[in-house]
């Protein structure tokens, strides 16, 4: 065989090759950048949502409409506890704009004016439940939380009695998770693994006592977003205020306070 014709093999032997990768590149189409990297994800906090709001954590329901209009409009998406859960853990991919909603205390509105108004628009929240509050005056009933459950509106632990475990000894961290834990499961028959802590404050108890108890998340209300390298045990919300403008709505969700 010739040079020249060796050399010519050579060649079209690396073309071979080149074009080969080139179209197993193409088969396998782009990857979701979500899926490989860290994504942000903004939390928020919701308290009481009513046509009449007085006080810090009382918001307007006409407001809230608007919040979930311009949630739609500008493409982001409600997330499952589930889905927050996956992502976090670098599990699952995120949608573009994703973001999670939550609610503390398990108020009666949450069943006469949010539902309705998430419902019309299509998304989903989360429920953080004071179980010794459920089936009294101004809160929702078991019956309420059992037929929320599983349609896209999650109920997770808020513990018994809703006081800041910040300073409380092991044993009573402990009691009031973990009974809060088993009396939704009681409710739902679901058995929840994230908690939001009242007020906000925590310490390495809280976390000793969540880890022992199975619960796998914990959020504050502090401000920021979340990711995959956020303590898990310490995850900001953003909270939601009366007089909140959509101008600061739109601050919250892109920057976390």
């Amino acid at each position: 065989m010739s040079k020249t014709l060796k050399i010519c093999k050579k060649y079209f032997v690396t073309a071979v090759i080149l074009i080969s990768m080139v179209c197993m590149v193409v088969s396998v189409g782009p990857i979701n950048a979500n899926a490989a990297t860290s994504v942000n994800v903004p939390v928020l906090c919701y308290h009481v949502v009513t046509n009449n709001p007085s006080g810090t954590y009382q918001f307007s329901l006409s407001e809230f409409k608007n919040q979930l209009a311009y949630l739609k409009k500008n493409g982001y998406t409600t997330l499952s506890m589930n889905q927050f859960i996956q992502i976090m853990n670098n599990k699952a991919a995120a949608p573009s704009k994703p973001i999670l909603l939550t609610f503390d205390d398990c108020t009666s509105d949450f069943a006469s004016n949010v539902v309705p108004a998430l419902s019309q628009y299509g998304m989903k929240a989360t429920q953080f439940v004071v179980s010794s509050w459920v089936n009294t005056s101004g809160h929702l009933t078991s019956a309420q939380l059992k037929s929320f459950s599983g349609k896209g509106y999650d109920i997770q632990c808020h513990t018994v009695s809703h006081i800041s475990l910040k300073g409380q000894s092991y044993s009573k961290q402990y009691s009031e998770i973990q009974n809060n834990k088993t009396a939704i499961n009681s409710y739902t028959g679901i058995t929840p693994s994230v908690l939001a802590y009242p007020y906000g404050p925590y310490d390495q108890n809280t976390i000793t006592a969540q880890q022992n108890s199975g619960i796998k998340m914990g959020f504050t209300v502090n401000g920021g977003l979340c990711n995959s390298s956020t303590n898990k045990y310490a995850l900001p919300r953003a909270v939601i205020v009366n007089g909140d403008s959509l101008t600061t709505f739109a601050r919250k969700i892109t920057k976390g306070y």
